[in-house]
């Protein structure tokens, strides 16, 4: 895509704003077409501490670039020692006078505060709210507030002045404080806002902010379409009421570690409630098995699903439900979610390797793709390590745990540090209880921004019966019931790639898996993997996959 043509250069503008300054350095080296469109990209965001600002106008002024910028980003953190408190308030005034008689139509603002925690001293809460009211008392005219970087203890301090919101009535996109979980104050304030601007908002991230009130306030906004109510305390009936009334434009979903939804709600998120949802997050949801096949099953499609996280909350008179997502589960998503680019499955108990192989098999546009077991997955009473699939993982002759990123010809190796005292228990293959589990790491890594992927009428995989045979020396012997290392953790096994991969598209693959000469040969065609995870890799695939991608990053727990 080399953005000559209009076409490709309306792509190139939707995609830029997901990348980083890194990556954006990158694409200027492309061609003039990109350099073009990312000097123009960069023009229109202004960026700087609120100190900095007129000198920052004078300089896009001078550069002739003033009348293209659109987006501001504002740093209201306290610079202490700098000047004196009467000087530094004089200095916010001017800047945020100066911003507000500018010919320039400035649509998004995000204010942040890097470093701030959620205890400020007072001449942090005093200045920061001061430049915090000024900046949305100038700019009535906004349709982004970006606030998820910023303190909530600014707004409180700033209620006692003025009403920060009060001029803001064409907000389209809400951002809102990361910090201001299961503040009644800040809960309140946000529910305001969204009255204000209901008949404008079409997307809001309120985090626990957001209440039932706040939901049948959402209920009404016509050109409402994505949510994120992560970690909010929303009870069912308010839920039912936002997707009864919104549900036809609704296109994202989040809904992770909302405690009080149950499946009473959960079970009516079909698609023909939710006919064009793009992103359905329900990590960490108390439901059963059955919702699972409620949403997913052969009768039910969804056409549009680009993006599912799924971890299912285990209740405490339940400790062990290995069936809470299952084979049958993930083959009717790999039949009916055509469109998929990212799928996160956390604590999944029962996926076996023929679960595996009908998502790697059949979802052809998949960029990243995360299966984990539970980290602490005990063997059942009366169950033998010994007779699920043979002897443990690497036979007894496992090293210690080494997380190798291998970036171009330099290899890091991250050991344990040496501890004082009694060293820390380690198990038959070598593992370190002490570490963290792979799901702890890659639980809160945000998904990969993916775009709209046209729809293609893909002919049916035919089913291998038979495991993929391979010359390598290191090929392990494929067995019908479920791998577990000495830890008693289900682990997948190149049994998993019998129907090979559909998808050429992966950036990430985290699996709970033993990788061998097997898998590293199905890897080959993965010209864009960048990261690989696992319990546990042999030495001839591993020289395999870093001679394939030397840029790859590899996190394996134990070698072999």
């Amino acid at each position: 895509m080399d953005g000559s043509s209009p076409a490709t250069a309306v792509v190139i503008e939707l995609v830029l704003p997901y990348l980083n300054k890194k990556t954006l350095a990158s694409c200027k080296t492309l061609n003039k077409a990109w350099l073009a469109l990312v000097t123009l990209h960069s023009t229109r965001s202004l960026e700087c501490h609120i100190l900095r600002l007129p000198l920052r106008i004078m300089h896009f002024r001078r550069k002739g670039l003033l009348s293209l910028v659109r987006s501001l980003t504002v740093d209201i953190s306290y610079l202490e020692g700098f000047l004196s408190a009467p000087m530094y308030e004089r200095r916010i005034n001017d800047a945020v006078a100066l911003l507000q008689n500018l010919p320039v139509n400035i649509r998004h603002i995000k204010i942040h505060m890097p470093g701030a925690s959620t205890t400020l001293t007072n001449a942090e809460i005093r200045f920061g709210s001061t430049a915090f009211t000024l900046l949305l008392q100038a700019l009535p005219n906004l349709a982004t507030l970006d606030l998820s970087d910023c303190p909530v203890a600014l707004l409180a301090a700033s209620q006692r002045h003025d009403a920060p919101f009060a001029s803001l009535a064409r907000l389209q996109n809400i951002r809102w404080f990361s910090l201001g979980s299961n503040d009644m104050s800040s809960a309140a304030e946000l529910h305001r806002l969204v009255c204000a601007n209901q008949h404008t908002l079409t997307a809001i991230s309120g985090k626990g902010d957001i209440t039932d009130r706040t939901l049948i306030a959402l209920s009404k906004a016509p050109r409402f379409t994505r949510l994120d109510a992560s970690g909010s305390s929303i009870s069912d009936d308010a839920l039912l009421t936002l997707v009864r009334a919104r549900g036809s434009g609704l296109r994202e979903l989040v809904l992770s570690d909302c405690t009080r939804l149950t499946k009473r709600s959960i079970a009516h998120l079909s698609p023909k409630a939710l006919p064009t949802l793009a992103v359905l997050d329900l990590y960490n949801i108390m439901v059963t098995t059955d919702v699972y096949q409620r949403l997913f099953n052969f009768a039910t499609r969804w056409p549009y699903l680009r993006d599912l996280k799924l971890k299912a909350a285990i209740p405490d008179t339940s400790p062990r439900q290995d069936l809470l997502v299952n084979d049958d589960i993930l083959e009717a998503i790999g039949r009916n979610c055509p469109r998929l680019v990212s799928l996160r499955l956390f604590g999944c108990h029962g996926i076996t390797d023929n679960g595996l192989s009908s998502i790697l098999g059949n979802l052809g546009y998949l960029r990243e793709l995360v299966v984990m077991h539970s980290a602490s997955d005990p063997v059942a009473p009366g169950e033998d390590v010994a007779e699920q699939g043979g002897a443990p993982a690497g036979g007894g002759r496992g090293e210690p745990v080494t997380m190798s990123p291998r970036l171009g010809n330099n290899v890091l190796r991250h050991e344990a540090p040496a501890l004082d005292g009694p060293e820390p228990s380690t198990t038959a293959n070598g593992l370190l209880l002490s570490l963290p589990s792979i799901s702890d790491i890659w639980a809160d890594i945000p998904s990969l921004p993916s775009n709209a992927i046209p729809q293609h009428n893909h002919a049916q995989v035919q089913r291998v019966t038979g495991a993929p045979t391979s010359s390598a020396p290191d090929t392990p012997r494929l067995s019908e019931e479920p791998r577990r290392n000495a830890n008693g953790q289900r682990i997948f096994t190149s049994r998993a790639l019998q129907k090979g991969l559909r998808s050429n598209r992966f950036n990430l693959l985290n699996l709970d898996m033993e990788y061998d000469s097997v898998c590293a040969s199905h890897f080959a065609k993965l010209a864009h993997l960048h990261v690989l995870c696992g319990r546990m890799i042999t030495r001839h695939a591993k020289s395999l996959i870093e001679g394939q991608f030397p840029q790859c990053k590899m996190m394996v727990w134990n070698t072999d």
